[in-house]
This record gives C-alpha cells, structure tokens and sequence, in this order.
C-alpha cells in the first residue's frame, strides 16, 4: 500500500497534513460550542496561536538546516518546501496557550479543552498513520521502466543503497524548480541512488529537457503510462518518494523540495534512521 494522499480534484495533500487539519477544525469547532455554552470567547485567541505555531515551526527548521538555506537566505520565506518543526511548533502553542491563560484567566478553561481535543484528533490520527505505515512496509515496485536510450531499468535493482525517486514532468514548473537541488544531491552523495521517472512524455521531451537546462542526472526514466504514480498513488507532481536500503518505503514528499527538505528526508532512510515511516509534504 503507498503511503496514504488525500486528493480532492486536482490538489493532493498528505495525510499528516490533513489531520493537522483536521486539529484545527476541531479546536474551532469545540471552542465555538463552549462560547454558545457561556463561556469566554476565545477563536481570535486560537488563530493567534496557530500562527505563532506555523512561524515558531519554520524558523526551528531553518534554524536546524540553516547551512541548506545559506546559499539562498530568501527561500526561507517560501514555507511551500513543508519546512516545520512539529515539536517546535507545539511547544511554542502550548507556552502560547500558558500566556494567555495566565493574563487572562476567563479564557483558561474554553482555550485548554479546544486546543487539548484539536492537538488529540492530531496526535491520535499521526499515531495511527504511523502504526498503519509500519506494518504495510510499501516496497519499491518491481517494474521494469525504460531509460532515456530505451533499455529495460528494473527499479528493484536499485535496491541495496536508499533509493530516492522523483516523479516529475518536463512541463511542471515545481519540478523543474527541484530539479537542480536534486542533481546536486545526486553528484554529492554516491551512497544513495538517485531516480528520475519522468511521468507520461517520451524520452525526446526529456531529453530536449535536460539539453535546454544543461542538466545530466544519472538514472533518467520514462513511464509514459505513469504506471509507477498509480502504484504509489501519486496524484501530483513532483512527488518525491524515500526508500530505504531494503527498499522500504519510508517517506512520500508531496510538492517541490529545497536543500534543507531533501536532507531531513534523506535522514529517514540513511543508516541509523528510525524504522517508523514518516509522512510529509505538501502539494501546490
């Protein structure tokens, strides 16, 4: 089974990304069904708090990859990379959260019961995720695709290093963006392979790609049937998917990739990584 996306028509995101969601509304609607019991008023307080959730988040994770953004300090305010420190975030909201409730004590009560059931329909739907990962181990399919010389590749036969493979187009403007960081990382790290499908177009339109870019990245594939994003239901693209040296799924990265993304994924499937898989990304 691949790692679980939720599509609604053309945009996909995560599931992790979802239930965080998912928290959200719940918090929401709990405090608004306190308010009409009486109690203090406290949604402004809340989407306070998110934000200040989301911005403590980025800047932990650019703070931890800092030396992957120094080359383009801008980027950093592109949160699009999914760039977060969860335990960041829910650190700086449960302080946040204190704060008010200390300056304000009508709000103690409202504000404690609607972030504590949004942050559990959160953490209970990650556990399950997680617990559901686990046991499904999603293997690297065993397709045989072509590369850009039409020769037969199979993708098992990459496996016995961590793989990374990244479903991409030529006419997709988030995966020509990554394209570079990717190739980068390619040429830097010959303990991993490195796997470029290219998702229903020819090997000339790929070609002509890589000419127009002056780029030459190594294991370049074409699935002009896309039979490899139906397997991994992946419904956008790029999506980059993380396997590990026994070509496990350990990750499904949903939307463009920066430096500082590509190596806190690449940490799951390096030796020593966690065995638990891991769900990030989001879509455009």
């Amino acid at each position: 089974m691949a790692a679980p996306v939720v599509s609604i028509g053309p945009l996909a995101w995560s599931l992790g990304t979802v239930l965080l969601v998912a928290g959200v509304v719940t918090a929401l609607a709990v405090a608004a069904f306190l308010h009409r019991r009486g109690r203090a008023k406290v949604e402004p307080a809340l989407w306070a708090l998110l934000v200040l959730t989301l911005l403590v988040a980025r800047i932990a994770f650019v703070v931890s990859w800092w030396p992957q953004y120094a080359d383009a300090p801008l980027s950093v305010l592109d949160p699009r990379d999914a760039g977060f420190s969860p335990w960041a975030g829910v650190a700086a909201l449960v302080l946040g959260a204190l704060g008010l409730g200390w300056r304000r004590p009508l709000l103690r009560l409202p504000l404690a019961v609607s972030l504590a059931s949004g942050l559990l329909v959160w953490g209970f739907g990650l556990l399950v995720v997680a617990r559901l990962d686990a046991a499904t181990h999603t293997p690297l399919p065993a397709l045989t695709l072509r590369d850009l010389d039409d020769r037969p590749v199979a993708l098992r036969g990459f496996v016995g290093k961590p793989v990374v493979v990244n479903l991409w187009a030529t006419w997709c403007p988030p995966c020509r963006r990554e394209m570079p960081v990717l190739v980068e990382a390619q040429q830097a790290r010959q303990d991993v392979h490195f796997v470029f499908v290219d998702q229903g177009e020819s090997a000339a339109e790929v070609r002509a790609f890589f000419a127009a870019s002056g780029l030459q990245p190594q294991h370049a594939l074409i699935d002009p049937g896309q039979s490899l994003a139906q397997q991994m239901n992946a419904r956008v693209f790029p999506t980059t998917l993380f396997f590990d040296a026994d070509g496990v799924l350990r990750s499904m990265h949903i939307g463009a990739l920066s430096p500082a993304t590509l190596a806190a994924e690449m940490r799951l499937i390096l030796p020593g990584a966690r065995s638990v898989p891991v769900q990030a990304g989001v879509s455009r």
